[in-house]
């Protein structure tokens, strides 16, 4: 098959076409108010995966006690979100928050033995938290993430 300098001008002006008349939908910004569920999590949701996030980076070979912080500071900010917490869930978001606090207690003190058992209970933790709502009549449904093992 033959290329000709006239199929050439064709197809760009075509793909021009194309690309002028989609272009402004895909580079407009999203309309206010309208979130998608992929890009906004429930501040329950960011919760779970931050205290993964923490319970990683305490299993991991050296883990990093201002990394943890960090994580400790995103934690308690996702979990404030929370609109006017059910009383079992705040319970169990207070016990998180201990639990945490002593992985990087246990972090600093270099203790892997107590850090591990420490990270085995938030892992346990943030597996209980997505039932606390489930069992006080909410029925909307909390998608989290996998716990680690």
């Amino acid at each position: 098959m033959r290329i000709k300098l006239a199929s050439t001008a064709i197809a760009a002006v075509c793909g021009s076409l194309a690309l002028g008349v989609t272009a402004p939908a895909l580079a407009a910004a999203p309309e206010p108010g309208r979130v998608t569920v992929a890009a906004a999590p429930t501040a329950l949701e960011e919760t779970v995966s931050l205290g993964h996030r923490i319970v990683r980076e305490a299993r991991s070979a050296s883990p990093d006690v201002a990394k943890l912080g960090a994580l400790q500071q995103q934690l308690r900010a996702a979990a404030g979100r929370a609109p006017d917490p059910l009383d079992e869930l705040e319970q169990a978001l207070d016990k998180l928050f201990k639990d945490v606090t002593k992985i990087i207690d246990e972090v600093a003190r270099e203790d892997a033995a107590a850090t591990t058992l420490a990270a085995d209970m938030v892992a346990a933790d943030l597996k209980d938290l997505p039932e606390r709502p489930a069992r006080q009549g909410v029925t909307a449904p909390v998608s989290v993430p996998v716990p680690l093992q």
